[in-house]
């Protein structure tokens, strides 16, 4: 387990402070100096190295299982009565009718928008 996440329990999506606090609580209980050595360096690697504790974060694996032994979890179904009224069943108005745009105008906006580069097609999306 090199992950320093997963080694020492903390959870990826914690800032500096919180690593902070817990490794230095994990620091004042060790035993030896190899064991506070091996803290410090994990607290370096996850505060001074942004692309470090970013890449370590993203290949932390949380546990989602149940632990062994538990009950399988209870779904309740629950029944909400909500009254709804007439803002909430009516149909909104599109930006297309709010803009009034003759044919050739949507035509040539439907043309711009396929021009367009997609997010699907954008890597860091």
């Amino acid at each position: 387990m090199n992950n320093p996440f997963e080694r020492y329990g903390l959870d990826p999506r914690e800032g500096v402070e919180a690593i902070t606090r817990r490794l230095k609580e994990l620091a004042e209980d060790a035993k030896t100096e190899a064991e506070r050595a091996e803290i410090r360096a994990a607290w370096e690697e996850l505060t001074l190295h942004p692309a470090r504790r970013l890449r370590a974060a993203l290949f932390a694996h949380p546990e989602t299982r149940v632990p062994l032994g538990a009950p399988p979890p209870r779904t309740r179904v629950r029944s909400v009565a909500m009254e709804l009224g007439l803002r909430d069943i009516a149909p909104r108005p599109s930006v297309e009718c709010a803009l009034n745009l003759s044919v050739e105008e949507r035509a040539r906006a439907d043309e711009q928008a396929s021009a367009a580069p997609s997010f699907v097609d954008d890597p860091l999306v």
